[in-house]
């Protein structure tokens, strides 16, 4: 897995990782330290997503309704650890409190760090036993943007 995770006992999965949602599709934001995950995702919610969790994601296998017909399909769960605080640190201005949502369907994960290519080819990653997509990406000032237009696609 290319980011820092911990199995749980339950079976669940703790990454290292702030998570953001747009239309209940949410994204698992992660990268080495500094690299600005939760930069990115203020800047998603300044536009309009909602603050899943900050800086520590817990992660279980579910189901979810992907098209909105009903019909339920393996997914993966994204929230906040039992023990979490409704809060989101920014780096040099402090911890703000902040209004969370609750459990939410993943739809992907970014990993914050250089791209190889303008048009990458797919890659998808395992999480509880789902395989999701895995986008690659440093920090940019339109990187917000263009997550949320990704997840509305979802």
């Amino acid at each position: 897995m290319p980011f820092s995770s911990t199995p749980l006992p339950d079976g669940r999965l703790s990454v290292h990782a702030t998570t953001v949602a747009v239309a209940d599709r949410a994204l698992l934001i992660t990268g080495p330290s500094g690299s600005g995950k939760s930069g990115v995702a203020a800047q998603m919610i300044a536009l309009g997503a909602d603050l899943v969790t900050d800086d520590l994601t817990v992660l279980s296998p579910g189901m979810r309704d992907r098209d909105g017909d009903g019909s339920l399909a393996g997914g993966v769960i994204a929230e906040m650890p039992a023990r979490g605080v409704a809060a989101m640190e920014l780096r040099g201005l402090g911890i703000v409190p902040m209004t969370v949502t609750g459990p939410t369907s993943l739809a992907g994960v970014l990993l914050l760090e250089p791209i190889q290519s303008r048009l990458p080819e797919p890659e998808m990653v395992l999480l509880c036993g789902v395989q999701m997509p895995l986008l690659r990406h440093p920090a940019t000032a339109d990187l917000a943007a263009k997550l949320i237009l990704w997840l509305k696609t979802r």
